[in-house]
């Protein structure tokens, strides 16, 4: 039997590469790094509200184990520039918190351990060409965003707060998340070819503003961190024979950079197409492009909103309930979102309630 091989090692690749031991085939993961996984060690969440199904339970049923940390969230607090704030709150989990990264009990860290366990061979500090794999997991080719980061020891009740402020982040956010003593602070510019920013300065910003808001002083960092989001996918996921799966395919959140269900989601469907011998653009473009459309959508007009329009939202959010339950059929924060990823709202463009907004 033809050995399988996966150039990358991150969460898309690993998937696949447990996905297709397990249905018998040979396989081997090439990681050009010393470790399986994402190269900084920091918190992200794993999106719950583009699909019914829990997403916990979606892993379990393509044959993940959840054994990594995963803290669900309920509710999330939004800041406009002025400091004046929306708390979302969902009868459901909106979101989980995990750990990327080297930590025992990271995702990356959870897959890899699985994947040796299955007997998949993973080949460290490989330089295996492109041309040579049947699936490239290899990361971003053309970043579309970038995020700059800290990570610090706080002895402060757990916190996370998403900061809107075009002059701390570009048309993206800040956020910052206390989590078992742990800090971090993070900020996200995105359309880099139509701007050029100083990310290290737009940190040290946004490290005060925050330092401003929780009245406290950061006196040691211990880790500073930097990344890469893609969104700028095609309808075709392939090179010639090679299939493309999580970020070199460019499935990724273009709202707001949520990327890891679609990482998941692209290897084990990428797993699929070789197993069941299925057209694999079929697969992955009936499963998840209308949420990728409608996030690359929505993308345009968050990139026309300022800072005023930041304000306007929290103020809309807040004070017009009713409003918000006819536009998205609930004044629940996960349905709002359900609601936000399966609409284009460029089909509002011209309407009052988006001129309202863009002020």
């Amino acid at each position: 039997m033809k050995t399988i091989k996966i150039l990358g090692g991150g969460i898309s690749g690993l998937t696949a590469a447990i996905t297709l031991k397990k249905a018998g085939f040979n396989v081997e993961v090439h990681e050009i790094k010393k470790y399986c996984g994402k190269h900084t060690n920091d918190f992200q969440f794993l999106e719950n509200w583009t699909s019914k199904e829990n997403i916990l339970d979606y892993l379990k049923r393509i044959g993940i184990k959840i054994d990594f940390y995963n803290k669900p969230l309920y509710s999330q607090e939004i800041l406009s520039p002025s400091l004046k704030s929306y708390n979302g709150v969902s009868k459901n989990v909106l979101m989980y918190l995990v750990k990327r990264g080297k930590s025992k009990n990271s995702i990356d860290f959870s897959l890899c351990k699985q994947a040796l366990k299955l007997g998949v061979k993973i080949v460290y500090n490989s330089n295996l060409n492109k041309d040579e794999a049947d699936i490239i997991a290899k990361g971003s080719f053309k970043p579309s965003a970038i995020t700059f980061g800290i990570k610090f020891k706080i002895n402060l009740p757990d916190k996370i707060l998403v900061l809107l402020d075009n002059n701390l982040s570009y048309f993206a956010y800040s956020y910052l998340v206390i989590n078992d003593n742990t800090g971090e602070i993070t900020t996200l510019a995105f359309n880099l070819d139509n701007y050029k920013i100083n990310m290290e300065k737009k940190l040290k910003l946004t490290i005060r503003k925050f330092e401003d808001i929780l009245n406290i002083k950061i006196s040691r960092i211990d880790e500073k961190f930097s990344g890469i989001v893609s969104y700028d996918f095609n309808l075709d996921a392939k090179i010639n024979n090679h299939l493309l799966i999580g970020e070199s395919a460019g499935f990724q959140d273009a709202l707001a950079g949520f990327g890891m269900k679609y990482a998941f989601s692209s290897g084990y469907l990428a797993a699929q197409s070789i197993i069941m011998k299925k057209d694999y653009n079929k697969l992955w473009q009936k499963e998840f492009l209308h949420l990728l459309e409608a996030a690359r959508s929505n993308r345009t007009i968050y990139n026309s909103l300022t800072n005023k329009s930041y304000e306007r939202i929290i103020n809309f959010l807040n004070n017009h309930r009713f409003l918000v339950r006819i536009c998205f059929g609930s004044s629940d924060f996960q349905k709002i979102l359900k609601r936000l990823y399966a609409t284009r709202l460029t089909y509002f463009l011209n309407k009052p309630i988006i001129r309202y907004f863009k002020k």
